[in-house]
């Protein structure tokens, strides 16, 4: 069900069209928008966070994943930092949804070293905050499922209702 855009502070979009666009310099991610489907845009750095460690975005999907952007030159583990820090704000907002997840797209390879560290972050997300963390090289689309492990998707499909939202601390 569409949100009001009254209701919506400034940082906060419901963008219209097939396309959610999230860029900063030279970096980018689109997320495709099901037909008839509610996606919230928000700005995190200098929106709903403005001071600290934050991410860039996070593209808010109520019935699949919010995903938690962080649009990097090439410092991962600083971009790790940020989606914690993000996270730890969303999770006490109103539009936060069931299901998380994390995009960070970076330029440059990746180094082995640096591989193994973003396999061992990978792995943190899922254990400990249950969230698939996604770190690419070049800019591309999505579909919002890519950011849900194969478990959380049999759960979505046994769903029939539209989610409900927490109803914390109005920080959007």
């Amino acid at each position: 069900m569409p949100i009001d855009r009254r209701e919506l502070p400034v940082y906060v979009e419901q963008p219209r069209g097939k396309w959610i666009v999230v860029s900063e310099n030279k970096r980018a991610a689109r997320f495709h928008k099901p037909d008839k489907d509610s996606v919230l845009k928000i700005k995190v750095d200098g929106g709903l966070i403005t001071t600290g460690e934050r991410a860039d975005y996070i593209v808010a999907h109520p019935r699949i994943v919010d995903v938690i952007v962080e649009l990097k030159g090439s410092d991962v583990s600083k971009a790790i930092q940020q989606i914690r820090a993000t996270r730890l704000v969303w999770l006490t907002c109103e539009f936060a949804g069931k299901r998380h997840a994390a995009l960070v797209v970076r330029g440059k390879g990746i180094h082995p070293n640096l591989q193994t560290n973003i396999e061992k972050w990978k792995r943190e997300f899922r254990k400990t905050f249950r969230m698939k963390l996604i770190v690419e090289t070049r800019n591309r689309e999505y579909e919002f499922s890519e950011f849900l492990y194969p478990e959380a998707m049999h759960d979505l499909h046994d769903r029939t209702s539209e989610p409900t939202r927490r109803n914390q601390t109005n920080c959007c």
